[in-house]
């Protein structure tokens, strides 16, 4: 699961995705799982997460981008 939270958040760069649409996206049971994983990304590898508007659904949530640069 690691790795598609992953790979979806570096599909989508440098679009913000916050948790719950990340739950939503890959048809995961439970929020936890989408902030854990994404929680270990921040900080590596281009990926960072802090309180922005989700892309998707619009709400200022926490959220998970990687920046391309």
């Amino acid at each position: 699961m690691a790795d598609k939270v992953k790979g979806l958040i570096a599909v989508l760069a440098p679009a913000p995705i916050c948790d719950e649409c990340i739950v939503e996206k890959l048809s995961l049971t439970a929020v936890h799982q989408a902030s854990h994983r994404a929680r270990e990304l921040a900080g590596s590898d281009g990926f960072e997460r802090a309180k922005d508007h989700c892309a998707f659904c619009g709400e200022a949530r926490m959220v998970t981008r990687r920046v391309v640069r």
